[in-house]
Parts: structure tokens; C-alpha cells; sequence
């Protein structure tokens, strides 16, 4: 009787396991030719049966987010709020299994409340509306059509370019795409997501490499304190095994402030830190903490007569590290003497790009309240600090 009843449930075990494979397979081909909607009971049945598997929970976000498409955001936004919700939390399981793709990663961050569609005027919200039912759908070329239209009705519908640069990309063609990432970029040149899409979709045509690490470091200059900004110079890195990463300068502490009296500031030195005999060009860190000091003391108010708190300003760290610079000279320590730390302040200072390292590779939430107004007037100089020193081939960090 045990060898039946074994026998009985090895039998039903395989069948399942067949039953799986179909269901699995079938899928597959549903979500390959963009039948979302259709692939998604099956990839919640497989989600369900298998919960650590990466490609069904994160296939099953996307179905998800299409079903929140075809949800109108008045008649049904009770629904739309529940499927953009599923989307959101089955991109965050993803994320958890390792999935770094930037889409799902910016799905995993969305918010599900969020259930405006864009456009000022009601045309260019209903025609945008089509756009992300058709696109949902697998219909390119309608989605499409209806993003231009869209943008036609609003053109300053940033979304309406983007999406409609997208759907171009999506039916392999690349230069219609291209025109449409340009004129999103041209309506707001501060958000990312037009440069990284435009990039992706010349890095995914293989065609331009170096036009793709363009867009890419466009994209982290537009926003470079949004962490998908730097997804696609990541991404475009990997694929042509080059290297993202900053100089490397480790600062000496800050002041601290007593905090039973705001106006005394305190400066602590690590005597180890500016020993001139393990380290020649050392005591130039000297001058970090102290400039610091007295910025805060006196010169903060001055530079921002607008803001009645103290922070941390881009003024106040260019300030203290360009004395650094300037101590370090005066010692007349041969630069090959000095550590990595002061041989990299040094060159930055001297290549004028020095706040650039501190706005993109040293901000803190102080310093990057300065980001908008400087890139305002040194987008080009932004572009040269990541260009020339962010962004290597393989073999300029061994040089």
C-alpha cells in the first residue's frame, strides 16, 4: 500500500511540475509579445508557487502596473490605487532578490496614491491617458500616436515627449525616438529621465557608445542626487568595461558646536593626521577644520543674509579646502609626496573643478541646497569634472 501511495505522489509531484512548465512557458510568450494583461493570472499563479523567483515577481510588477493603465483614474480610482500598489510592492520584492533594472527600481519607489494623469488641459490628459493604455497593450505605434498628439495639445507635457520617444524605441527606431528624447530634454533640461531613456536606447542599439555615456552624464548632471540618475553611466560601464569613481578625498572632522552653547565651536585634530614626518604634506589639513571654524562664525551670515540657520554651504567647504590647496603649496612639498587625499585636492583645485567634486561627489543635504544655482552657471564645467575625472576607461585609474 506505501509503494502505491508513493508511486501516487511522485505522479502527482510531476504532473504539477509539468503543469508548472506549461504555465511557465506560456507566460513567457504572452509577456514577450507585450500581452501583459494576458500574462498576468499566470504570473501570479507562478509567483505564488514560487516566491524567490526573481523573473516571476518582477514580470508580475510590470503586469501589474499595465492593469493599473487600463484603470480610468475618475470612474475607477479605488482599482487604479490597488493595481499601481500591487506594482509598487512586488517591484520592492524584487529590488529584495536582486534586481537592479532601473524601471522596476523606479517602480519599487512610486507612489501608488499618485493617480494624476499629466497634461494641463483635459485633451492632453485624455489623449495621454490612450497613449498609456495602448502602450500597456503592446501597441507601439497607437501609443505613439497618441503621445504626439498629446504633446501637440500640451507642449510643455514632458511626459508626452518622453513616452512618445519611448514607443518610437520600442518599434526600433532609433532617430524618431532620439527627435522626442531631444524636445523632452529641450522642455526640462533639470530632470533626468530623458537623457538616461535616450542613452538606454542608444546603448541598447549598440550603435553609439560614446553618444550613450553622453546622455548618461547629462542625466547625472540634471539630477545627480537621484540615484537613478547614475543607473545608466552604471550600466553603460559594465557593458564597455570602464570605471565610475570619483577622486577619492577623505577630509579631516568638521567643528562641532557645543550644544549647551551654539556659539562656541570646537576643533578637534588627530595629531596622527599632520605628521609631517609619516606624511611631508599633512599639516596643510590643518587648515580645513579651522576655515570651517571661522566660516561659520562669521562668514556664513554674510554669504546667505536670506537664511537664519546655519548649514552647511558649498561656499564654506570650496573655502576650507581651497586653503588646503594654498597650505599645501606654501609648504613646498613636492606633489609626489603628498597622500592620494591631498595629491587629488590639489589637482582638482588647480583644474578649477573643485566645486564640482564637492556638489556631485562630497554633498551633503547642506551643501547640495547650492546644486541649482551652480549648475544655472557651470553646466559645461559640471560636465568636464564628470567627463575627465568620473568617468574612466579601464586603464586612466593605473596611470
Amino acid at each position: 500500500m506505501r509503494r502505491y501511495l508513493a508511486l501516487f505522489l511522485v505522479l502527482v509531484f510531476t504532473v504539477a511540475a509539468f503543469a508548472q512548465q506549461d504555465r511557465s512557458k506560456e507566460a513567457d510568450q504572452l509577456y514577450s509579445a507585450s500581452k501583459r494583461l494576458e500574462a498576468l493570472p499566470l504570473y501570479e499563479q507562478l509567483a505564488k508557487d514560487n516566491p524567490n523567483e526573481l523573473l516571476y515577481v518582477r514580470r508580475l510588477a510590470d503586469c501589474y502596473l499595465a492593469k493599473a493603465m487600463q484603470m480610468n483614474e475618475k470612474t475607477q480610482k479605488d482599482e487604479l490605487i490597488r493595481y499601481q500598489t500591487l506594482a509598487r510592492d512586488y517591484a520592492r520584492k524584487a529590488v529584495a532578490l536582486g534586481e537592479t533594472t532601473v524601471y522596476i527600481q523606479m517602480l519599487a519607489d512610486s507612489d501608488p496614491n499618485n493617480t494624476s494623469r499629466h497634461g494641463d488641459s483635459s485633451i492632453a490628459s485624455d489623449l495621454f491617458s490612450e497613449g498609456e493604455k495602448a502602450f500597456a497593450a503592446g501597441d507601439y505605434k497607437a501609443a505613439f500616436n497618441k503621445y504626439v498628439a498629446a504633446a501637440e495639445a500640451d507642449p510643455r507635457l514632458y511626459e508626452a515627449a518622453l513616452y512618445a520617444g519611448d514607443a518610437a524605441f520600442n518599434m526600433h527606431d532609433l532617430s524618431t525616438a532620439s527627435k522626442w528624447f531631444a524636445r523632452a530634454n529641450s522642455i526640462d533640461p533639470n530632470r533626468e529621465t530623458a537623457y538616461r531613456y535616450w542613452g538606454d536606447a542608444i546603448l541598447r542599439d549598440g550603435s553609439d557608445p560614446m553618444g550613450a555615456r553622453e546622455k548618461f552624464i547629462q542625466a547625472i548632471i540634471a539630477e545627480p542626487y537621484n540615484r537613478l540618475a547614475w543607473q545608466g553611466i552604471q550600466q553603460w560601464a559594465h557593458r564597455e568595461s570602464a570605471i565610475v569613481l570619483a577622486p577619492k578625498i577623505d577630509r579631516p572632522a568638521g567643528p562641532t558646536v557645543d550644544p549647551k552653547n551654539p556659539k562656541n565651536i570646537n576643533i578637534t585634530i588627530d595629531p596622527n593626521t599632520i605628521d609631517s614626518k609619516k606624511n611631508p604634506g599633512a599639516p596643510a589639513w590643518l587648515g580645513y577644520a579651522l576655515s570651517r571654524a571661522n566660516y561659520r562664525n562669521d562668514q556664513f551670515s554674510k554669504d546667505h543674509p536670506d537664511e537664519k540657520e546655519y548649514r552647511h554651504s558649498l561656499k564654506e567647504e570650496s573655502s576650507a579646502l581651497s586653503s588646503v590647496a594654498t597650505i599645501a603649496r606654501e609648504l613646498k612639498v613636492k606633489p609626489e609626496k603628498y597622500d592620494e587625499s591631498l595629491r587629488n585636492l590639489v589637482m582638482l583645485h588647480d583644474a578649477g573643478v573643485l566645486e564640482c567634486w564637492i556638489l556631485i561627489s562630497a554633498a551633503d543635504n547642506g551643501i547640495a541646497q547650492d546644486y541649482d544655482a551652480y549648475r544655472k552657471e557651470h553646466r559645461q564645467l559640471l560636465h568636464d569634472y564628470l567627463d575627465k575625472y568620473v568617468v574612466h576607461a579601464p586603464t586612466t585609474l593605473s596611470k
